[in-house]
């Protein structure tokens, strides 16, 4: 049976990085007033709020009602029992394979807009490759290169692949790899589901993408470019919760 304690602790940390990432947005717009907000550097902190307002919602949700076997009740009279452990199991693993995706995909299209801006010939079209041609070393981009990047980016792109494909690491080339931080070891093996993908990992990378972020918006060399235009900008929607109302509504 799943615990609640888990939950309750995920939901406000992430929540807690959500913040963070809407108090990001307020300084840059204050930082930067001629940012527009179609501004691919602007565009990547507000996604990064608005994403996390998904998964703030669904450990709520999680933890105040799928708990509950009543509340399954609702759904399939007589199964409340089963529902209230296998469908909040489920729920879980969809949300946290939904985050990475987000994740990762935030920073793949607004990297790539940035770098394109540096360099307008440059073929880097996935993730890690953008990374990699952003971060580089030798005739950088940026005046600072964020701090272990490589691990942050190595993690999302290895777990990204595996959500792609039932959560299991399935490598073009049939090889396992291991990614070794400075106190934990992450075993990838070949034909083998992941098993350490936990909340606690998910809001270090949550933390570690928002940092990637503002460290590379606010780069001097990044701040200085020409407007980053970013035409997905006019499909993302803030969340109603952080929408003011208007007069007599």
């Amino acid at each position: 049976m799943l615990k609640t304690d888990w939950v309750l602790k995920a939901e406000f940390q992430i929540e807690a990085i959500r913040m963070s990432a809407q108090e990001e947005l307020h300084a840059i717009d204050r930082d930067f007033p001629h940012w527009q907000k179609d501004d691919a550097r602007r565009a990547v902190i507000m996604r990064l709020s608005s994403m996390l307002f998904v998964p703030v919602v669904s450990l709520y949700t999680m933890r105040v009602h799928m708990a509950d076997p009543v509340w399954w009740e609702q759904y399939s009279k007589g199964s409340g029992d089963l529902l209230a452990d296998s469908g909040r199991t489920n729920f879980d693993k969809g949300i946290r394979g939904k985050l990475i995706l987000d994740l990762v995909g935030n920073l793949e299209h607004s990297f790539g807009l940035i770098l394109k801006q540096f360099d307008a010939g440059n073929k880097a079209s996935k993730f890690w490759h953008i990374c990699e041609s952003l971060f580089r070393l030798k005739s950088p981009y940026l005046s600072s290169i964020p701090a272990e990047w490589e691990l942050a980016v190595t993690l999302l792109r290895l777990i990204r692949n595996t959500v792609h494909t039932s959560w299991a690491y399935l490598p073009d080339n049939g090889k396992s790899e291991t990614v070794v931080s400075q106190d934990r070891t992450f075993q990838f093996v070949s034909g083998k589901p992941l098993e350490f993908v936990s909340w606690d990992l998910l809001v270090e990378l949550s933390q570690s993408v928002l940092t990637m972020a503002t460290a590379v918006v606010r780069d001097a060399n990044v701040a200085r470019l020409a407007k980053v235009k970013d035409f997905g900008v006019e499909e993302v929607r803030q969340p109603a919760h952080l929408k003011q109302l208007s007069p007599g509504s």
